[in-house]
């Protein structure tokens, strides 16, 4: 599948008021581009030192209807939902609610003598635990993806599943671990994922265009996805959101986004010393901290700047 959008955050060096309003014009017309050749729909917000610059909104946020997408359209976010989650988890280790080097099996009774009964927080953050991902089972999408699940039938899917590397030596990319730290926040806190995510982010930083999608939620201005081939869209195949907690249920705005950004920059939802965690360096080649990738971005074969970041999609 291909993504159905893609947030782009640049944070670039000051410059004068005239050279700022260049940027701009360049910016609009790269996204223009972009867009003309069918390589980029949604909406778009570029910052530099803590001020927007640009913001631009491109394509149909609904086909059947020929509906614009606007820079306050809502759109799933795909795995951009790891950040937020891993945000979150760090949230309760603040409040002594979970430990980063706790196993698994402390919080989850049921995953005792199961394979990755022993894989700790900080490795399913990180995705070093060796959890493999929902990949490993060839027809997931057709046959698994689009029912429903409780959370303790979910977790029946994989909990028996060996693991692929020995926890804490290799990095491999694995949704169905962020399922389970959602999980863990669930019974460690006795709410909703979709509710601690209200109280400990949204409210808290005012993203108040964002929240945790189920299929069955009507939420005004969230843009219908889809799928670009060549010769034209095809609607995106639905996925039951049930199993995309912690992993790939959220909504949002690039607007939103940006104050989350902002809010990790100014520590008002972690201290510095878990934001330093999240953004420090994991194995490599990955690099992967906790919801991040930490490393530089090459945009000429000899240029590259530092950067953290995270891919999604939508299936």
């Amino acid at each position: 599948m291909k993504p159905t959008l893609l947030i782009l955050f640049a944070f670039l060096l000051a410059g004068q008021t005239g050279i700022a309003q260049n940027k701009k014009a360049r910016l609009a017309e790269m996204m223009k581009t972009y867009h003309h050749y069918n390589m980029f729909d949604g909406a778009v917000l570029v910052a530099e030192n803590g001020k927007v610059v640009y913001k631009g909104a491109f394509g149909l946020a609904n086909r059947e209807w020929n509906i614009p997408n606007r820079t306050d359209t809502k759109f799933m976010i795909g795995s951009v939902s790891k950040p937020l989650t891993a945000v979150l988890v760090l949230i309760q280790v603040q409040k002594g609610l979970l430990a980063l080097d706790n196993r698994l099996d402390s919080y989850l009774p049921e995953f005792k003598n199961k394979p990755a009964g022993g894989v700790t927080i900080r490795q399913l953050l990180s995705h070093t635990s060796g959890m493999p991902n929902y990949d490993i089972i060839p027809d997931f999408f057709p046959r698994i993806s689009r029912q429903y699940f409780t959370r303790e039938d979910y977790v029946k899917v994989y909990i028996d599943a060996p693991l692929a590397f020995t926890p804490g030596t290799q990095y491999a990319y694995s949704s169905w671990g962020y399922f389970t730290l959602g999980y863990i926040m669930e019974r460690v806190t006795h709410k909703s994922y979709d509710q601690l995510m209200k109280e400990d982010i949204f409210s808290k930083i005012e993203m108040n265009n964002s929240g945790s999608y189920y299929h069955t939620q009507v939420v005004p201005g969230r843009a219908t996805g889809y799928d670009y081939s060549f010769g034209g869209y095809t609607t995106s195949d639905f996925r039951d959101q049930s199993n995309t907690m912690g992993t790939g249920d959220i909504y949002s705005t690039v607007e939103d986004l940006f104050k989350f950004h902002l809010a990790l920059s100014n520590h008002s939802l972690l201290t510095k010393e878990l934001t330093n965690e999240m953004f420090t360096p994991g194995i490599k080649p990955a690099d992967y901290g906790f919801g991040l990738f930490n490393k530089p971005f090459k945009y000429t074969v000899t240029d590259s700047v530092a950067s953290n970041f995270h891919l999604g999609m939508t299936e």
